[in-house]
């Protein structure tokens, strides 16, 4: 008997943008309230997918257009597969038979974090919300039921679209098609679409509102609370703009390891000053880009630029200690345990208050500089190393072994 192995997750996903991303429309005439995060809608469905694990996507569209061609191109080289159809038999060139497909609605905005739950799944399924009034631009599925936008089906779900006219919406008839073959429905919490977890883009009002959200999402899920709290305003300022010009985007993206280049320059070369200066700088525009192009998994040739930034502010730290060290090594075993020191506190499980505040690179840069103006690099150095290992002695209170009952 031939078995049929079944992915963990979802290989290819089937998305659209028929008669409805508005973000995608070359007619549009206000592009800065069109676009999300910087984009289009359905290019913000492809980057959040990737982060899920799937790399093929197929997008049902009317007409090819040159945004459309500049997409597919783009995700290509970052060894992500975007192809165009338009009926139920072009997609049949591109599924295999043990394909897992993720089927999403052409105006749906999923969160990110929604997306990587669901697509954990074992089973298939088609996602519903129940029929109420405020759930009205939800596609009908019958009298208390909608269709939440998102399925995930097999290929053998989707060969029976063969024969679709070419007129004929892939996406809707896929659903229908879904729910004659029993296709399990699995009913999602009306939670999710009040607290804007699932939103129907209708216009850009909806842009405006979404662009806040997932600037705020972005900003507050940096771990650092230098990051969070204080730079986190400074970017929602900047943000928006970055995202009206391309030119601006390429520069926040490089901008974090050049300054941190910059930093390992300046230590090895004895500038301990303004090696400190360029590692806050190399902090703050790590920090903009993630708030930017929330890309910290490192998507694409380049694997993760914040590891990049971190690790020649590492290479800047002890360079400058070896430059500041006379005739001890005081400046090397300093820049040791509070690189240690650093990267343990990302390893292990920390209170709240003292996660956000070992896991600062933004508030280490400022100490450095304070420090080093007021005294020296390396007495900076020793000084930041005594307030990480209070820290941790402060969360690491009453967490200890608990001493064992005595016995009878």
């Amino acid at each position: 008997m031939v078995t049929v192995r079944i992915p963990e997750k979802p290989s290819v996903a089937l998305l659209s943008v028929t008669g409805g991303d508005v973000s995608a429309s070359p007619t549009s005439t206000d592009k800065a309230n069109t676009e999300l995060a910087g984009g289009s809608l359905v290019e913000y469905q492809i980057k959040t997918l990737c982060r899920a694990g799937i790399t093929r996507f197929l997008v049902e569209v009317e007409n090819v257009d040159g945004a459309m061609l500049a997409l597919a191109d783009q995700c290509r080289q970052q060894n992500v597969l975007v192809d165009f159809v338009r009926t139920g038999a072009d997609i049949q060139r591109y599924l295999k038979l043990d394909d897992r497909i993720w089927v999403q609605s052409a105006q749906l905005y999923v969160q990110p974090d929604f997306v990587e739950t669901l697509s954990k799944s074992p089973d298939n399924f088609v996602a519903t919300v129940d029929g109420r009034d405020e759930n009205g631009l939800f596609e009908r599925i019958d009298l208390n039921t909608r269709w939440a936008g998102i399925s995930i089906v097999s290929a053998r779900t989707i060969a029976m679209l063969k024969d679709l006219p070419e007129d004929w919406s892939i996406i809707s008839s896929l659903l229908r098609q879904a729910l004659l073959a029993n296709v399990p429905l699995k009913l999602l919490s009306q939670q999710h679409v009040n607290n804007g977890t699932l939103i129907i883009v209708q216009g850009p009002q909806d842009f405006v509102q979404l662009n806040k959200q997932i600037l705020r999402r972005r900003v507050l899920s940096q771990p650092g609370l230098v990051e969070a709290r204080v730079l986190g305003p400074v970017s929602a300022y900047l943000v928006p703009h970055i995202w009206q010009s391309p030119i601006a985007l390429k520069v926040v993206k490089f901008a974090g390891p050049v300054f941190a280049l910059g930093a390992v320059v300046l230590g090895v070369s004895g500038f301990e000053l303004a090696a400190a200066g360029a590692a806050f700088a190399a902090v703050v525009t790590n920090s903009l880009r993630l708030a930017a192009t929330d890309d910290s998994n490192g998507q694409g040739k380049i694997p993760s630029l914040s590891s990049v930034t971190l690790a020649l502010l590492v290479m800047a730290m002890f360079g400058a200690a070896y430059m500041d060290t006379s005739y001890t090594n005081d400046g090397l075993f300093a820049a040791f345990a509070v690189a240690s020191i650093a990267y343990i506190s990302v390893r292990v499980a920390l209170p709240g208050w003292a996660d956000r505040l070992l896991r600062s690179p933004a508030l280490l840069s400022i100490l450095a500089v304070v420090g080093t103006a007021v005294l020296s690099f390396t007495n900076a150095l020793q000084w930041i190393m005594v307030a990480q290992l209070s820290a941790f002695m402060c969360a690491c209170y009453n967490s200890g072994p608990h001493k064992k009952d005595d016995q009878p």
